[in-house]
Order: C-alpha cells, then structure tokens, then sequence
C-alpha cells in the first residue's frame, strides 16, 4: 500500500474519541447533524421561557389559604334556623360562588352562644391554632364602640328571616334557588338563613385575634331577619386590625354598605345571585403580627339601626411568591439578551 493510500485510509486523527463516533454517524446517517451553536442556544432559552411560564402559573394558582367561615345560628325553635349547616349548603356563600374559597373547604364554624371561643376549624378542616374569636355589642346605643366585655345587647333568637307577610320580603327564603337558602322549613340550613342582632338601636360585632400576619378578604351577609319592613334595610359593616383592645370605636371609619334592596313581587329572582354590595360585602384588611381583626354591623335605615350578622368568611389573600418573582426577572433577562 503507497503511503498516500495509507493516508486515506487512515485519516488524521483530529476529533476526540466521541466528537469522531459522533461525526462517523453523521456521515452514516445514524442520527442528524447537531445544531449551531446558535440554534442549541435559541432552544435552550426557549425551554427556559417555557419552564419559567409554567413555574409563573404554578405560582399564580390559589394556594391552600387558612380560610374561616363562620355561621351565626339561631336558637330560635324555627328548626330551619338553629341549626349548623348542612352538606345541601355548605359551599352556598359568596366566597365560594366567586372562587375565593375553594369549593373543597366546607367547614362551618357554627355559633349558637356569645361566649368567646378558642376551638375554631380553618374552612379545610384543620385546627385554627391560636385563633380567637370574642363577640359584644354597644353597651350604649348608637355611642359608635364596640364593648368586648358586653354581649347582653347581642340577640341570638332572632327569626329566620323570612320577612313575615310581606310581599318582597316573605319571598327571600321562598324561592328554591335563594342565596338563603331552599324555602320555608326544617332541611333549610343555609349559612345566611338566621343570624344575630343587636338590642333597640345597637350595632354587634366580633374581634378576632391569632390571625397570622398578611392579607385578608372579609365576606360580611347581614340581613335584617327581625323585621317586615317594606323598604330596605341597609346595614353599614366596619373592618378594621390594630392592637387587641377590649373595645372598638368604629363611628370615624368609612362604612361600607349592604343595601338589601327589597323587591316587589312575591318570589324575586333578585335573590338567585350573590351581588356584591346588595346581599353581602367584601371588605379588605391588612393584618400585621400580633394585631386583632375588628368587625362591626350597625343598621343604617332612620328608624332602624340595629346591627345584624348571619355569616362571615374570612379569606386569605395569598402573597406574590418569590420564586415567581424570580422567575419573571429570568424571563426578562433571557428575552433580552436574544
């Protein structure tokens, strides 16, 4: 064999052991040739984004918030009114209707006494470790503070709230599709069926403590079950966090309000719908470490100014997560440098 012979049939030996097997099964057709440098880094910035995205939307999904909901009975002898609430209308509430609330989380705390209490559940049903829960009312009507010592102004017999004989009013639990629930008897449970009020002219209210810090969406029903008035009866609703005291002054704050429009037929659609602002509130609140969440109800009609709760929900507000954060920087700098 001449040298040049030898020469082609054996090449230099310029690639490494494994560059070589690789080009041998390009030129064989093994596998395809590798792509630039170019195109392998357009593609890995493209995995990046897509990874990147799908961590955003992980990040973005609701997460398993401590949520409490709490329901305020009855101890009228109306049994539709005294008792907890049942499976039929445990997701029946206004936060579970827009999504706050995972339909999933159906545990009731269910109150048929002002004394306080420290045995509450999270809406998921675990423990509410550390949560406390104390009820008063105003010790002088219409003074515009909450007296946390003071609970004999609070009713806890109220009707169920079927507006006596009053057309527009009779009609709330009537209806099989009502936000309160499946008409007039015994299986009616809904969580805004009943609720509390306030003696002649007093506001009611509650004072939460052991919340963890962070942000927090209050879903207030207040309805006035105790009356067959023919026009509305409005409630102003309080919400405020600070130092656990065992008093709150509420008469500087900007209410928020709760129309409960009446309507004039006997079976109003109206009632079919969670609508905020006419058949419950939202009110949103900052709480620091260590501070108390405060609420109050004062009827807000000339002539009728006792406060009324049926439920509450609070909900919490899950924080923008640092991972996602990041995320989203990486993304911008990726996009950037292409």
């Amino acid at each position: 064999m001449t040298r040049q012979a030898e020469k082609l049939a054996s090449p230099p030996d310029i690639f490494p052991p494994d560059a070589k097997l690789q080009r041998i099964s390009r030129i064989l057709g093994v596998f395809p040739a590798r792509n630039p440098p170019e195109t392998r880094f357009k593609k890995s910035m493209k995995t990046i984004h897509s990874t990147i995205w799908m961590l955003a939307i992980a990040a973005s999904l609701p997460a398993s918030a401590a949520n409490l909901m709490l329901n305020f009975r009855s101890t009228s002898t109306n049994a539709a009114a005294s008792g907890d609430v049942t499976a039929a209308y445990q997701t029946l509430s206004p936060a579970h209707d827009d999504g706050s609330i995972p339909l999933a989380q159906t545990t009731w705390n269910n109150f048929s006494s002002t004394a306080s209490s420290g045995s509450l559940n999270n809406a998921d049903g675990s423990a509410a470790s550390g949560v406390t829960l104390t009820f008063g009312s105003e010790r002088v009507a219409n003074s515009g503070s909450i007296d946390y010592s003071y609970v004999t102004g609070i009713n806890i017999s109220a009707l169920y709230g079927n507006g006596g004989g009053t057309a527009g009013q009779q009609s709330l639990t009537g209806n099989s599709a009502s936000i309160y629930g499946n008409g007039n008897n015994s299986s009616n449970s809904a969580a805004a069926r009943a609720g509390w009020l306030g003696a002649a002219n007093s506001a009611i209210g509650m004072r939460m403590d052991g919340l963890a810090a962070g942000d927090y969406r209050i879903y207030v029903m207040a309805r006035n079950t105790n009356s067959n008035a023919t026009t509305a009866a409005p409630m102003f609703l309080y919400a405020s966090t600070g130092a656990s005291s065992s008093t709150f002054g509420f008469s500087s704050l900007t209410p928020t309000t709760e129309a409960n429009t009446t309507y004039p037929n006997s079976n109003p659609t109206a009632y079919n719908a969670f609508d905020e602002g006419v058949n419950y509130v939202v009110i949103e609140v900052t709480v620091a470490a260590g501070q108390s969440l405060f609420l109050a109800s004062d009827g807000a009609a000339t002539g009728e100014t006792r406060g009324f709760l049926n439920m509450v929900q609070i909900v919490s507000i899950p924080e923008t997560s640092v991972p996602l954060l990041a995320g989203l920087g990486l993304l911008a700098l990726g996009r950037r440098r292409r």
